[in-house]
């Protein structure tokens, strides 16, 4: 059975999937068969073949995260092949390629507000609202929920309590979650609200609003991640980074992450979320500098 077969009985029987993810699957797949030349089959693939491709990737100066992502996809779908039966022995797994992982990198609140100053000087409008008043309440929710840009845009009217919070359903986990909110937040949600439907409809094609966002940041001064589906994960960041400034345990639950390593090691920024070091405990030993006697 080819590996791109499998692929669509595999996305078909789990319809919780994101579209998203489907898509990088299916990227990944072809990724693979073009590497090898031919419409590869499950039984084409093994712990070489990965392996090779990695190194072919890596060759191409694709990034070590991003080539361990798409071989780890081609994995998940062998290790679901052999469950389904379809392989007669589970896969082996291929080493990851050694990640020089930077500190994650969020906005401080002077930028952000840097960033919403410059979004209430828009004319024109999103579908039917004020440019402006959409682009900050969508950064202004984002930044006091640290929902996903993917998932906040899926929320109704039914999902935002007037004057208390709002509910996000995250596209990831399928999870709703009730988030409260400040009074500022909602008077900017509340001036976007439609009767029903949802409460950010998006009109145009959705790679649009990534771009676009970049070339308001950019234009606000604020560093810039050279991805620009990183920009909106700039203020989950910063959500996090900041509740974790006070208590490490809020800012995971705030993301609903299951271990802390994972907030730690992907969402904190150390310049916000800065934990006591060794310069805040070791005395100085640097000599002081020694009084001159006159006379």
């Amino acid at each position: 059975m080819r590996l791109s077969e499998y692929l669509r009985d595999y996305l078909a029987e789990r319809p919780g999937l994101s579209v998203q993810y489907g898509r990088r699957l299916a990227a990944s797949v072809r990724m693979l068969s073009a590497h090898a030349g031919r419409e590869v089959s499950l039984e084409d693939v093994d712990r070489a073949m990965l392996a090779d491709w990695a190194r072919a990737m890596l060759g191409d100066h694709q990034r070590p995260a991003s080539v361990n992502t798409k071989v780890k996809h081609v994995f998940t779908l062998l290790l679901a092949a052999y469950d389904d039966n379809l392989l007669d022995r589970p896969p082996r797994r291929v080493r990851r390629v050694a990640e020089q992982l930077s500190p994650p990198e969020a906005w401080t609140v002077d930028e952000c507000r840097s960033l919403l100053a410059h979004l209430t000087t828009f004319t024109g409008r999103v579908g039917s609202r004020p440019a402006s008043d959409w682009w900050v309440s969508v950064v202004l929710a984002i930044y006091w929920t640290g929902a996903r840009i993917s998932s906040l845009l899926r929320s109704t009217v039914d999902d935002y309590s007037p004057g208390e919070g709002l509910t996000v359903h995250e596209r990831k986990t399928g999870k709703a979650k009730w988030h409260a909110l400040p009074e500022s937040c909602c008077e900017a949600i509340e001036r976007v609200l439609p009767q029903s439907g949802p409460i950010w409809p998006w009109p145009m094609h959705p790679r649009t609003l990534w771009l676009r966002f970049r070339k308001y940041v950019e234009a606000a001064g604020l560093p810039c991640p050279r991805t620009h589906t990183q920009l909106f994960y700039r203020l989950r960041r910063t959500n996090a980074s900041y509740c974790a400034a006070v208590d490490p345990s809020i800012a995971q639950r705030q993301l609903d992450h299951a271990s802390p390593e994972t907030t730690r090691r992907h969402y904190l920024d150390p310049r916000i979320a800065r934990q006591k070091s060794a310069a805040d405990v070791l005395p100085d030993p640097t000599p002081r500098p020694r009084l001159r006697v006159v006379g």
